[in-house]
């Protein structure tokens, strides 16, 4: 049976099928947007699905899609029981799941241990630390780039919504200014030192907390587009979420 990791996020669904048990590289990757249909080529081989979800109903239509279009595949919501992680929070069963896989999936990267930060940059922006003991912590989160967009239009009357407009491609016109000289160069240069300067400055307060050198692992959708900004000595680590999933399906699978 292949295994199949899937990260259900609230813009996008990424879908990694494993190319083999010893081979760490995906044998595909595909991306559905948030209002695409659910179009995939895969072979007819019965699959495990591992899946981390922060949308319940994105993940709900697309079981009831696998239900209904592969029968004999076997599809696992995880849940925050299936991370072998410690934690030290008011709810962990509010965490968020991506949360969890992820600083899970950095402490595997970090040899086993910690302290790590681990960075998620999506629709939020998930600033996570797991201390020198392997314990989950907590974090912050605020919005990310794109939400932040929306938002300073719809809170006000005049700024433009530049939120449907591909970030990367507007970053890429303001790159090097410190001045916008304009409304457009303003927001845009603005919403991604935001960006760049909560992460840089929330890491610092974590780095203060604690004795050890802090390792940090940084992953999203988000992350590339805010890359240069950061630390080179940061880990940016794109599939971080599907990775873990994949160890966790690994592990359910041949229990």
């Amino acid at each position: 049976m292949q295994l199949i990791a899937v990260d259900i996020g609230n813009s996008s669904i990424k879908i990694a099928v494993e190319r083999s048990q010893t081979d760490q590289r995906w044998s595909t990757i595909s991306i559905i947007r948030e209002s695409e249909p659910f179009e995939l080529d895969l072979t007819v081989e019965p699959a495990f699905w591992s899946v981390c979800s922060v949308n319940q109903s994105r993940d709900t239509e697309f079981a009831d899609w696998i239900a209904a279009n592969r029968p004999n595949d076997k599809w696992h919501l995880i849940t925050d029981s299936d991370v072998e992680l410690k934690s030290n929070v008011e709810s962990r069963s509010q965490v968020g799941r991506d949360r969890l896989v992820a600083a899970w999936m950095a402490i595997q990267l970090n040899d086993g241990s910690g302290p790590v930060a681990v960075i998620d940059a999506g629709t939020a922006v998930t600033v996570d630390l797991v201390d020198s003991n392997g314990r989950f912590q907590g974090g912050a989160i605020f919005p990310g780039a794109v939400t932040t967009l929306r938002n300073l239009s719809d809170s006000t009357d005049a700024l433009p919504d530049l939120s449907n407009r591909k970030y990367l491609e507007l970053l890429g016109n303001v790159n090097g200014e410190v001045l916008g000289k304009s409304t457009f160069t303003a927001i845009v240069k603005g919403v991604h030192q935001c960006q760049i300067g909560g992460i840089k400055h929330i890491v610092d307060q974590y780095q203060e907390r604690i004795s050890e050198t802090l390792e940090v692992y940084a992953t999203g959708g988000g992350i590339t587009d805010l890359q240069a900004g950061l630390p080179g000595s940061w880990n940016i680590v794109p599939d971080l979420v599907l990775r873990g999933a994949k160890l966790i399906g690994r592990k359910l699978m041949t229990r």
